[in-house]
């Protein structure tokens, strides 16, 4: 039987930082609220989202060999993530991630990994071909490679279209499923509320699928069988880092699990608003239980988050 999802990209560690108030002007202090070392990245957060809703994949790609590596390999393996394929080599990428009680927003820094870069003769045809659905950041080599590869095995191939880029934009007709945030949509159609018939354009170029998300008001979805706006759920936000990250990993979930597009935007909106009141890309992804009890009562019990937050505040960092 195959596995759900595998995904390739590069795994993050992050150190999020919770804080009362951005600093804007020189000299400025603030106070730290809460703090939390997670795994982050955007296929690799997604993987993490599809393990805790109970699906099944793999994650490949360069992690780093040091501690931060082998914490982010620990963690793929905590959400059940089969880590066989992923390579350690150098310095780990790391981030600082701010998010602060005023803007509900967040600010990243961050520090790419050292050592050598993912190749197309790192894939495994034989390995991807055992999945349903291959997950993607980035329109380069090793994306094209993949996609054919799992194309040819009869799989799909859904994509983070996070930031624009021409590369992005030529790859669309070797993907699926596409999922462009509201900056990417910006980018191709400005302030045009037309969403209907803007969605329809991009599927002209190859996806059978495409979301655009909309941060809290919710998202919009085309697909064959037609376009519809879906709403987003309203929740006391903590931090929103990762929140796309992991509704591209619910998405993954719910078409691989039988739901139509509707049914998976749906879905993929109450498991990223969860996300969204826990520090950090991680300790907020709920299981699919609590999505369930969430879409129809508005709460969800929290102890699955509790749990997770006290157990990446246990890693000290380095």
């Amino acid at each position: 039987m195959k596995k759900d999802v595998v995904a390739i990209g590069t795994p993050f560690m992050d150190f999020a930082v919770h804080i009362n108030e951005l600093p804007t002007k020189k000299d400025q202090g603030g106070r730290i609220l809460q703090t939390s070392w997670q795994g982050g990245g955007k296929t690799a957060s997604a993987m993490a989202a599809v393990g805790q809703l109970g699906g099944t994949g793999s994650y490949m790609g360069i992690v780093g060999d040091d501690d931060y590596g082998r914490f982010l390999v620990d963690d793929f393996q905590y959400y059940n993530i089969d880590t066989s394929h992923m390579i350690p080599d150098g310095r780990n990428s790391f981030s600082l991630v701010l998010s602060d009680d005023v803007t509900n927003g967040r600010n990243i820094l961050g520090r790419f990994k050292t050592g050598r870069a993912y190749a197309v003769s790192d894939l495994d045809a034989e390995f991807i071909a055992q999945h349903k659905l291959l997950h993607l950041e980035r329109a380069d080599e090793v994306g094209h490679a993949a996609a054919k590869i799992m194309h040819e095995a009869g799989g799909l191939v859904s994509f983070d279209g996070d930031g624009y880029s021409d590369e992005t934009q030529a790859m669309l007709s070797e993907i699926d499923i596409f999922i462009g945030s509201e900056f990417y949509y910006t980018k191709l159609f400005g302030d045009s509320q037309d969403y209907e018939k803007n969605l329809a354009e991009v599927r002209k170029l190859g996806p059978a699928v495409v979301v655009f998300t909309l941060g809290d008001k919710g998202a919009v979805v085309s697909w064959e069988g037609g376009y519809e706006y879906v709403p987003g759920y309203k929740v006391e936000v903590v931090d929103t880092v990762g929140a796309g990250d992991v509704y591209h990993g619910a998405y993954a979930f719910a078409i691989t699990h039988g739901m139509n597009p509707v049914e998976a935007t749906r879905f993929s909106n109450a498991v990223s608003a969860i996300k969204c009141t826990s520090i950090g890309g991680r300790s907020g992804i709920p299981s699919y239980d609590m999505v369930m009890q969430f879409m129809k009562e508005g709460k969800c019990d929290r102890t699955l988050i509790e749990e997770k937050v006290k157990r990446y505040e246990s890693f000290k960092g380095i």
